[in-house]
């Protein structure tokens, strides 16, 4: 019951007004209880009062995960707006979001998933009125600021890494089933064989990391090529699926490039599939990965191919890199070893067009 007491003790600094107060004691309640939906409810509410939005969905995703039911009928309509969207009933998301924000004209949260509503229906005009109007209530928004970047062809380094969590962590369970039957996604599929290329009487690297693992669509044939395995994802939900498949020998939630850089492990073949195009400028990326690089190690990853110069944001949210800035980058501690161009999955209609390299640590 210790944990009751914690929460009923956070909504009464609650009241009061003492929102700080009120969040240690949920994380108390949390604590004792992880699965505790009040409190993590309570949370995401005092955040969004405090005006610290990504923390806030962040806990009222928790809760959404935890008890679909509890979220639908909750008199907080914002929570049936995550589940709905997490459902993909986009429609049913935006009937909530109309009538909340009659009754709510400057709350950013609600303005910038209306504009992720309607972004995901390709409504381009009305997803950027709805984010602008998410900036106006809260000009330091990162979120709909990168939408904004996207939409209307305005190309910066990266996106914020909340943008990303988020994606995916909405996204994790309906990643495979969309990647694998809508875009026919096969990348994972083809890795076995672009790794065994390299050096056809290797069969096994010693340690082995997949970069942005996901839900390890890549970790089976990894595995076999591996005598350990590491998977690394910014996506919390995307790691716990990826745990489930009790393939990889440990698995970190977290940055790419701030965990590498903390880490003193040292990998013999390092994977990057589908990553980049969530990196605009990746110089960071390259020097983490050398830092953790033995001596005659590999780097595999796929882009996006950009026809330009650099590299470019595009409507879709991500990233786009030309051959000659990878070269460039690459030049720093990396040799070319091969490269070659891939279909990488389906948008309506088309093929995205991309590039799969092989680099070897210099």
């Amino acid at each position: 019951m210790q944990h009751k007491l914690y929460n009923i003790k956070g909504k009464g600094c609650a009241k009061l007004g003492e929102l700080e107060t009120a969040i240690s004691f949920y994380e108390k309640a949390i604590s004792i209880k992880p699965e505790y939906v009040d409190a993590h409810y309570n949370v995401g509410s005092a955040n969004h009062k405090l005006g610290r939005l990504d923390a806030a969905v962040k806990s009222y995703k928790k809760v959404v995960a935890i008890s679909p039911d509890y979220a639908v009928t909750h008199n907080n309509k914002i929570l049936s707006v995550i589940y709905f969207f997490s459902k993909g009933l986009i429609p049913d998301a935006i009937n909530v979001l109309e009538e909340l924000i009659k009754g709510s004209t400057n709350d950013a949260l609600l303005f910038n998933m209306a504009g992720g509503c309607y972004a995901s229906q390709g409504k381009t005009n009305l997803a950027i009125k709805f984010y602008e109007k998410a900036l106006i209530f809260k000009p330091d928004y990162a979120i709909p600021q990168h939408m904004l970047n996207s939409l209307q062809g305005n190309t910066s380094k990266g996106p914020p890494k909340e943008y990303v969590k988020n994606l995916f962590d909405d996204y994790a369970e309906r990643f495979d089933e969309s990647l694998l039957n809508q875009l026919q996604y096969k990348l994972p599929f083809l890795i076995k064989e672009i790794i065994l290329k390299i050096d056809p009487a290797k069969a096994k690297f010693d340690k082995v990391i997949d970069l942005g693992c996901g839900t390890g669509l890549s970790g089976e044939d990894l595995q076999s090529i591996s005598n350990n395995l590491t998977g690394i994802d910014i996506s919390e939900n995307m790691i716990s699926k990826a745990n489930e498949l009790n393939i990889y020998d440990s698995l970190i939630a977290g940055d790419i490039v701030e965990k590498l850089n903390l880490s003193k492990e040292k990998y013999d073949l390092f994977i990057a599939l589908d990553v980049f195009i969530y990196i605009g400028e990746i110089t960071s990326m390259f020097n983490a990965v050398k830092k953790c690089a033995n001596k005659n190690s590999f780097f595999i990853f796929s882009i996006e191919t950009h026809l330009g110069e650099g590299y470019s944001l595009l409507k879709s949210s991500r990233y786009a890199h030309s051959d000659s800035y990878i070269l460039e980058v690459a030049s720093n501690g990396f040799e070319l070893v091969d490269s070659q161009n891939v279909k990488l999955r389906k948008e309506g209609n088309n093929w995205i067009d991309g590039k799969i390299y092989i680099l070897k640590v210099s």
